[in-house]
This record gives C-alpha cells, structure tokens and sequence, in this order.
C-alpha cells in the first residue's frame, strides 16, 4: 500500500494556502464547543464559486490514513470543500455528546461508543443501495456502516528476540518476556484504557476471550508497562526502540509502519486476533445530511473502497476488494484466528458503568505505578 503520501490541495486563496500549510491546529481546552482536543485539517474546493459547500467530518483517523479518501471524494465534488477534525475515540465521542458543534459525518474505531450513539438516539437513519450491500455483521441498525476491517496485532522489535523466534501467539508473547525480564522492564506498550476508547475496546475483548488475560495483566503490570494515546504514538516508541513491545496496536497501522520500519514485525495472534470495524455515522442534527449520505455511499461503493485498499493504510471492509493477501486469505479460512468484536448491541454492556468500572479495577491495581 502506498501510505507516503503528499497530496496536493488546490488552495484558491492565499489564506487558504497559509491554512492548508499549517495543517494542524491545536486546539485548548476549555467550555465551548471547540475545546475538545483535536486536530484541524482543511481541503479547500478547486472550484471558483463563492457559495460553496462544506463537509465537517470528525474522526479518529490519522489524517496521512484517511486524507486520500477525502481527496478522492472532492474530485466527484469539485466545488465541496471539507474540514476533518481528528480526536482521540473518547474525546470525539465527548465532542458530539457535547450537543454544541456537530459533524455531518462521524468515524471512529470504538465500536462501543458508536454503537452507544445510536441507542442513545443521537443518529441519523440511513438506508441506500451501498449500505445495503454491506452484510448484517458490517453494520446496526442503518445508523452505523464499518467501512474498514481492521485486525488488532502484536508489535515487536526484531533488536529484542536475539536467536529466539518470533512469538507467535500470547504464550509465546508471555514466554518471551518471562525469559528477557530484565529487558522488558519499561519496554512493553498499551493504550491507556481509562482514557482510549478504542484500548478500552480492545482490552475488554481480551477479558472475555483470553485464556492469558490475568497473566498479562499480572505480567504488564510487574514490568511497568508504558501507556501510550494511540496506535502511532505506540509503534514510533516501538521504531525508536523506546519499547520492544506494542501490544493491541491497530494492523493496518502496524503494517503501514513495518514497511518503512524494517526493524517491526507485526504478530496476527494464532490464538486468536481481534478485529475492530471502523465505523461511520451521521449525527442526528447535522447540518448538511445530503452531503453526509454522498459521503458515506462514497466510503462504501467500489471506487471509496479502492482507495482505502491502494492510498492509505486501512484495510477495507469489502473482502473482494484490496491487495493484502494476508487479510483476505485469513477471513476466507474456515481455520482463521480472526475474531470480529460484534458490531451490536453486546457492545452496550462495555459501555454500562459498573462494567467498565470493574475493569478499570483490575487495570489500575496493576499498573497503579504507571500514573
């Protein structure tokens, strides 16, 4: 996959350059509706007509990953621009929750808190012939559509296995580490679940499926695992050697990096590797839902889908479409260690509070010392 990207944005103004080539724009935190952190990005259209359209998109998407598709869509729709906005999952559910600034369109990894919009009735029903296409398992309810099938791997750097194989399952992983304690120390990566949607997600699947969950829990917490915002944040530390180890990163990023990064190898659990859906939806009082439902029809036709599997480093939800043979072989075996977090209502439990609450327990007295 192509990911080096250095797109080209027709600005029509001077300010509009100025505002492309500054890109990110921190934002502070404080009451109003633009003070949840996040980041900025602007494609102007390359039209010249002065009532143009705009399309606000938030999202938990590194802008190098998803910038392609909102270049691609602007070519279907020269005179739309778009404004994406990229938060952490909780603070870009926090930011909808907020009732005060909505998007037109919302992505993000955390199924949980997707899915959690919609029972909340703070979503937009949509029904189309690209929504329908995706099978029962990709969405819920015509409110939420995953657009992405992402599995969530093991990182390692190579420099820490010396003569030793690489680990291929969570036994392997715990062996590993058991045996290069001392290394370890310090050296392990996690999302921080208290304040990560998508580590909490990923986390809580590992309670219900793993044999070894109190084991790594027991073992993470001994070599006073580092806590990380996100997957990139993670598999830098990993590249930099500042960690060996980056435990529950999303692949498609994993593997994006271990191109450039010959020094990470990606790990897809043989005991079984978890997959979230990278979901999109439209909140209930956004303001322009026409161009919200292009949108998301664009994400899923054929033509989006492409350029999610050739120009950025997500894998798309369509199993015909996309040049990772690795993926598309496991979901087509019968004997895949595969395993999709359901995209549905169990997903509300990991929301209820005394759920989350006894899980966030267990987390923090082992990595109490972490804070």
């Amino acid at each position: 996959m192509n990911t080096n990207l250095h797109p080209t944005i027709h600005a029509k103004t001077a300010t509009f350059f100025l505002h492309m080539c500054l890109l990110i724009v921190a934002l502070s935190n404080g009451a109003n509706p633009s003070a949840f952190a996040a980041d900025e990005y602007y494609f102007p259209s390359s039209s010249n007509i002065i009532n143009e359209q705009t399309l606000k998109v938030y999202g938990a998407a590194d802008y190098q990953a998803i910038s392609p598709v909102f270049q691609s869509f602007q070519k279907q729709h020269p005179n739309l621009s778009i404004i994406y906005k990229e938060f952490s999952t909780r603070e870009l559910d926090k930011a909808v929750r907020s009732h005060q600034d909505w998007p037109d369109v919302l992505l993000s990894p955390a199924m949980d808190l997707q899915v959690k919009l919609v029972n909340d009735g703070l979503t937009y029903s949509y029904s189309s012939s690209q929504t329908e296409q995706l099978p029962k398992w990709a969405s819920w309810r015509n409110e939420a559509f995953a657009f992405t099938y992402e599995p969530v791997a093991i990182a390692i750097n190579k420099a820490i296995l010396g003569n030793d194989p690489l680990p291929k399952n969570r036994t392997d992983l715990l062996r590993l580490i058991r045996k290069k304690s001392e290394i370890f120390h310090k050296k392990i990566g996690l999302l921080d679940i208290e304040t990560v949607g998508l580590g909490y997600l990923t986390w809580a699947h590992d309670s219900q499926q793993s044999r070894t969950y109190g084991r790594l829990l027991e073992v993470f917490g001994a070599h006073k695992a580092q806590l990380y915002p996100n997957s990139t944040a993670m598999l830098g530390a990993l590249a930099n050697k500042d960690i060996y180890v980056a435990y529950n990163v999303l692949g498609s990023y994993a593997s994006d990096w271990a191109i450039r990064f010959p020094e990470i190898m990606v790990i897809l659990p043989s005991d079984y590797t978890s997959v979230i859906l990278r979901s999109a939806l439209i909140p209930k009082h956004a303001k322009h839902i026409p161009l919200a439902k292009l949108f998301i029809n664009y994400l899923l036709s054929e033509e989006g889908q492409k350029v999610i599997a050739n120009d950025s480093s997500l894998i798309p939800i369509r199993l015909n479409i996309g040049n990772n043979n690795t993926i598309t072989t496991l979901r087509q075996s019968s004997q895949s260690p595969l395993l999709p977090i359901t995209f549905g209502f169990p997903l509300i439990l990991l929301t209820d509070k005394a759920k989350r609450n006894i899980l966030l327990k267990e987390w923090e007295s082992s990595m109490w010392f972490n804070k």
